[in-house]
């Protein structure tokens, strides 16, 4: 009996920081992300093997991997610790202009994005000597299959689950009053997911403007139309922008002082854009009305520090053996 009175405490203590909490906090669904991506990277690790009839650098087997992904870590976790329609997942449908300003908004994003990964694509040459390279990757597109195949799967269902995951069920783990708070936590654990070192500076950019459409628009439709034209457009204008191919370059003097050249003028364009779609979109927001801005849901709202336990080491003991082992070259 003695025994037993002994374990309770540490059972709870386990319980409290790793058990599924009663109300669903945002600390125990970013632990419960991390540890299945943990395990699509085991397995993208062990479909490497160029024996196999799909390796995970050939369109299809990445086009598959990638689509496992979205659904295993990002649309399972947002079923699962989801509450349904109490939640408002998908947030409140506020008009076609919103939307359509989201999906327009794409393009100065990709005018930002671009410079940022030249900049951090020579940081990494300059710092590190080699090119990192993304856990996802598979050669260009040759045919209109191909390329139909990589739209969907590098593009419109990634969007989705992003979308689902980080600017719908997130968002709405964090109080009206805590909106700071969810722009560096989700920002934080996007870029943390995306697992690509040249990209960071690009994903902070792309966490934040997604927070913020999300803020704005009401809604998770929003960021996942600015994410789709935001890839499409990069897709389908490859001449718009000079993008540095970390595939082709040995080192940082490889990189022509071109990509720097083209990458200022778009990245100040680009901002100037970016400027006008805020000013758009904090008139529309101003003009809504208040039961949609999600403080009426405060009181079943966790506190942000609910989320602050022993479930975040595991989180960051997650997704740091990931960034190590892609540094290292191991799925390679």
């Amino acid at each position: 009996m003695g025994d037993n009175k002994e374990n309770i405490p540490a059972l709870a203590i386990l319980k409290h920081n790793f058990g599924r909490p009663h109300v669903m906090t945002w600390g125990w669904a970013v632990m419960l992300m991390s540890l299945i991506t943990l395990a699509v990277f085991g397995l993208r690790c062990f479909l490497n093997d160029p024996d196999f009839l799909f390796p995970a650098t050939s369109i299809v087997g990445c086009s598959a991997l990638l689509i496992l992904e979205t659904l295993c870590v990002l649309v399972f976790p947002a079923v699962l610790c989801s509450r349904g329609i109490e939640d408002q997942t998908g947030g409140y449908y506020t008009g076609i202009g919103t939307l359509i300003l989201s999906l327009i908004s794409g393009i100065p994003l990709m005018m930002i994005r671009i410079p940022l990964y030249n900049i951090m694509a020579w940081v990494t040459l300059r710092l590190g000597g080699k090119s990192v390279y993304p856990v996802f990757f598979h050669a260009d597109p040759t045919s209109n299959y191909a390329t139909a195949l990589t739209i969907l799967s590098d593009n419109i269902i990634p969007a989705f689950g992003i979308a689902l995951f980080f600017f719908g069920f997130l968002w709405t783990r964090f109080k009206s009053t805590d909106r700071f708070q969810a722009y560096v936590v989700i920002t934080a654990v996007f870029v943390l997911f995306s697992m690509d070192y040249t990209s960071v500076l690009a994903l902070i950019a792309t966490g934040i403007w997604c927070c913020y459409l999300r803020s704005r628009v009401h809604n998770m439709w929003g960021p996942f139309l600015c994410l789709i034209s935001m890839k499409l457009s990069e897709m389908l204008l490859p001449g718009t922008l000079s993008r540095i191919d970390i595939f082709e370059v040995q080192t940082y003097a490889d990189i022509g002082s071109t990509y720097f050249y083209s990458s200022l003028p778009s990245f100040f364009m680009g901002m100037v854009l970016i400027l006008f779609f805020i000013r758009m979109l904090d008139s529309f927001s101003i003009s809504v009305r208040h039961e949609i801005t999600g403080s009426e849901y405060d009181e079943s709202i966790p506190a942000f520090d609910k989320s602050i336990n022993l479930s975040l080491l595991l989180t960051l003991a997650a997704f740091i053996t990931l960034w190590v082992l892609i540094l290292k070259g191991v799925y390679l």
